[in-house]
């Protein structure tokens, strides 16, 4: 039996959080795979991860080429939000001349990419999906995908000479997620990383935790910001953007994943692409100042750094020593920001702008209307929570 889907559904079990059920996956593929799919059924137990039979009841799809003769029902549940992972769509697996490609997938199946020529180089960029994976190889020849939707997030690219093509991709689409990996050969079906991508991609679609999963920090140009703005993506699902010369967080959105490529491929560098709508944004300059608001107080930012996968950024505001940690709330509905404040004179102000779409709780820090005033002179820390409006808010 070919070790790929056994292996998936052994390392998905390993991955469950402590106490949470384990991910139910419905297996499908078209009449060809039957043998590789009866074959699984005395090892799923072994890892200790329910498989569902009946698609319908399953927590995630795991689907290899596409569902043959149960097309329908598949793409019904996919439409209506049934997180899935597919490997190698095949266009005439789903009965429907393509339709689910483009709808679905958000892509288009075109000819052998490179005239049929083999992989060369395989980049991997920044997403939870791939977390714990330094690098896949293959020199197998793959199909180019086109049409891209734009809210399609591109995690792997294949290069050959000097074309490129997407060989992995993660969307939401409508209410649910999707995942997609073109190369499937026999040498990546053995592959522990590549297996690894695999599990880790049914876990993203299905909301789950993906174990080792870290904030991921870069600095590069993002939009309504200066130059060298910081791009803070959290694998619980928001991203949030901190700008050193403005001195803040400039705004934070509904995503776990910034493409730096616009960045890389324009001629004069536009801003990189966030995924997910902004529910909390800021614009005012230097929002802490010593002394009280709006006081012409000296700022510096000091550097930044990551304490126990934690991103943490250093100001100095009028001499006093300010180190903030961001995080994101478990359920990936907000973030907070822990600010530690070293010693001294001047009490520390922090002005913050009114949201629409976030509420803002401010901890450890008096707060009137929208100033928010640290003002014992010992060492001391304050936090603020900010959630996307329209979800529980809790200290």
């Amino acid at each position: 039996m070919p070790p790929l889907l056994r292996t998936v559904l052994v390392l998905a079990a390993a991955f469950s959080p402590a106490g949470a059920e384990p991910l139910r996956v419905a297996l499908i593929a078209p009449s060809a795979e039957v043998a590789v799919l009866a074959a699984l059924g005395a090892t799923i137990e072994d890892g200790g991860l329910v498989r569902i039979s009946t698609p319908s009841r399953a927590d995630a799809l795991l689907i290899l080429r596409g569902p043959g003769a149960a097309a329908a029902e598949t793409r019904t549940l996919l439409a209506d939000g049934r997180p899935a992972v597919v490997l190698g769509a095949e266009p005439a697996a789903w009965n429907d001349a393509g339709g689910f490609i483009t709808e679905r997938i958000g892509a288009i199946r075109g000819a052998a990419f490179a005239g049929g020529a083999p992989l060369r180089v395989i980049n991997l960029f920044a997403h939870p999906v791939l977390t714990g994976v330094e690098a896949i190889e293959s020199d197998e020849a793959v199909p180019a995908w086109t049409k891209l939707a734009e809210d399609t997030q591109l995690i792997v690219e294949g290069i050959t000479g000097e074309e490129t093509t997407p060989l992995a991709w993660v969307r939401n689409a409508g209410s649910g997620r999707i995942a997609h990996l073109v190369p499937t050969s026999p040498a990546l079906l053995t592959s522990r990383d590549y297996l690894r991508i695999v599990t880790q991609a049914l876990l993203w679609t299905a909301r789950r935790p993906i174990p080792g999963a870290r904030p991921v920090v870069q600095r590069t140009f993002m939009p309504e910001s200066h130059p060298g703005a910081f791009a803070i993506t959290f694998p619980e699902g928001v991203g949030v953007c901190l700008d050193p010369v403005r001195g803040g967080v400039n705004f934070a959105w509904d995503g776990d994943f910034v493409d730096l490529r616009p960045r890389w491929l324009t001629k004069q560098g536009a801003p990189a692409r966030i995924f997910g709508s902004v529910f909390y944004s800021e614009r005012a300059p230097r929002p802490l100042r010593a002394g009280a608001p709006g006081a012409n107080s000296a700022w510096r930012f000091l550097g930044h750094g990551l304490r126990d996968g934690t991103p943490e950024f250093r100001y100095d505001v009028d001499g006093r020593e300010i180190t903030e940690a961001l995080r994101a709330l478990p359920d990936g509905t907000g973030f907070t920001r822990t600010l530690s404040v070293a010693a001294g004179k001047s009490p520390l102000w922090l002005t913050l702008e009114e949201q629409s779409n976030a509420e803002v709780i401010v901890e450890g820090a008096s707060r009137d209307g929208n100033a928010v005033a640290f003002t014992s002179a010992d060492a001391g820390s304050f936090r603020v929570t900010v959630r996307r409006r329209g979800t529980a808010l809790s200290p």
